[in-house]
């Protein structure tokens, strides 16, 4: 209050008066907010922070987009300049805006890292290969030793070396920020690291790899083999050429380690991190999960917290067709998170992108010119990998054999052998244009009439159980493949209930 009237004497006179005097009226009144298009400007006015950019790829140029484009809405928003003074880039010539304002680009990291106006340090380096995560790492390293904050979207970088970076930040007393490694058009980070910082997080279950979910939804939903599905995504651009980061649950398991950092503050290694993809899923599958179990497919990295031990695991999930994960199509990402104190909340929007992810970039820029500083880490918690070994759960098991008698009675005596109870034996009338595609896929030389796909649902067991069981049926010679096992989990907490949608698991 005090504050507000100091304002207004020096602005006497002006027309900086009336809303003043308006704002004075409302807090004396209690009323805590301001009239829409009224600004109370602080002494942040016309600072100029100065910005360095490491990188101009997709996201460094939707970054560049918003700071030269939107420059002077944002100043008469916040208060305060954000200016781009350098951009590091090895190809500055093919560059969108490096035609309009060459003078800000160079071939020199060095340039961003050590320019001494430069107080924010933004890295958005693509990666070609994983090794390149030890350079950048340096980069974001020297540059906060440098005397900058840092904001990062490399989620590679900050799991492959988030302890010495997390480090350097705090020895150096800067800000690190790094929304966008994350689900990248979703403020998770922020909604998790501040949002919740007096709650507990006791579990969170992700969609966080578009690609993977893309190809999901277009064999559930399209009828689409897994290999079509792939090639679209590429043809569309949501998978790479080289998709084995995303389609091996790589690129989901280092968002996972992102996201033990900052609810636990633990820094596992990737390895740590039990890690299964979605490349030996087919549209069978999905037949049998939507047609005989009311469900759908997901790959989820998910988080557990049992007092102060954590376990993270990435792999497809089986779950009821009307939770709202279940419902997350296309290219969509979504967080869903349980609580102590707020219970269960979902987060859903895109996960990258040029415009979404460069957006998170630049609202961490300002959080960090705007002086809103992060929280310090969680001590305390244990990463335990063996964690969940003595749960039960249901399991989905799906085999292809080739035909024969005694076949079942087999798989049964195996899981009989380990403690494993069957619920229940299903069998969709498959065609021949289905076998005609396991007798390719497979390299079966007999008759198409020979090739069984069939499933199996056991009752709630420990894993190991189905593991044991497994590893004895993968020795069998009537499988064409090994086994397909999927995690199913009937009762994941859920922001909605739904009704008809069957009763599922």
């Amino acid at each position: 209050m005090d504050f507000i009237r100091h304002i207004g004497k020096k602005c006497k006179g002006s027309k900086t008066i009336s809303r003043i005097d308006i704002a004075i009226h409302r807090l004396q009144r209690g009323c805590l907010f301001f009239p829409i298009g009224y600004t109370i400007r602080s002494t942040m006015a016309n600072r100029v922070i100065k910005i360095g950019l490491l990188g101009s790829g997709t996201v460094g140029k939707g970054v560049q987009d918003i700071l030269f484009q939107d420059a002077q809405e944002l100043e008469k928003r916040l208060g305060l300049r954000l200016e781009i003074e350098k951009i590091y880039t090895r190809s500055p010539q093919k560059k969108y805006w490096f035609s309009r304002l060459p003078h800000k680009f160079t071939t020199d990291p060095n340039e961003v890292i050590r320019n001494p106006v430069i107080s924010i340090v933004i890295e958005v380096l693509g990666l070609e290969r994983r090794e390149e995560t030890r350079d950048i790492a340096n980069y974001i390293v020297d540059a906060l030793k440098s005397g900058k904050s840092v904001v990062t979207a490399n989620k590679a970088v900050l799991a492959s070396y988030g302890e010495e970076i997390h480090r350097a930040a705090v020895e150096a007393s800067r800000d690190l920020r790094f929304e966008a490694a994350v689900a990248g058009g979703i403020p998770i980070i922020r909604s998790l690291g501040e949002g919740l910082l007096p709650d507990h997080v006791n579990q969170l279950y992700g969609i966080l790899n578009g690609t993977c979910n893309y190809i999901l939804s277009s064999i559930s939903d399209h009828g689409k083999t897994f290999e079509s599905a792939l090639k679209e995504a590429q043809r569309l651009g949501y998978a790479e050429t080289d998709p084995t980061a995303d389609i091996k649950g790589h690129d989901t398991r280092d968002k996972l380690v992102v996201l033990l950092q900052l609810l636990y503050g633990l820094f596992v290694k990737e390895e740590e991190v039990a890690t299964e993809g979605i490349d030996h899923l087919e549209k069978v599958d999905f037949d049998y999960a939507r047609q005989k179990l009311h469900s759908n497919i997901k790959l989820l990295g998910y988080v557990r917290r049992r007092d102060k031990e954590v376990v993270a695991r990435v792999s497809p999930i089986m779950m009821k067709g009307g939770h709202i994960l279940a419902r997350v199509d296309g290219a969509l990402n979504a967080i869903l998170v349980d609580s102590q104190y707020c219970e269960t909340m979902c987060f859903v929007g895109k996960g990258a992108g040029e415009k979404p992810t460069a957006n998170s970039v630049v609202s961490d820029v300002i959080s960090i010119a705007m002086g809103h500083h992060t929280q310090q880490r969680p001590i305390g918690f244990q990463f335990n990998e063996l964690l969940e070994e003595k749960d039960e759960n249901k399991y989905y098991i799906r085999f292809v054999v080739k035909d024969r008698p005694g076949i079942v009675s087999e798989i049964l005596g195996y899981l009989r052998d380990n403690e494993v109870n069957v619920d229940e034996v299903l069998q969709l009338k498959h065609s021949q244009e289905e076998k005609a595609y396991f007798q390719k896929k497979f390299g079966f030389k007999g008759a198409v009439g020979e090739i069984l796909p069939f499933i199996l649902t056991v009752e709630p067991c420990r894993e190991v159980s189905v593991r044991k069981a497994i590893e004895g049926i993968r020795r069998q010679d009537f499988l064409l493949t090994g086994p397909v096992v999927i995690k199913m989990l009937p009762n994941l907490p859920d922001v909605v209930t739904h009704q008809n949608v069957g009763t599922g698991l």
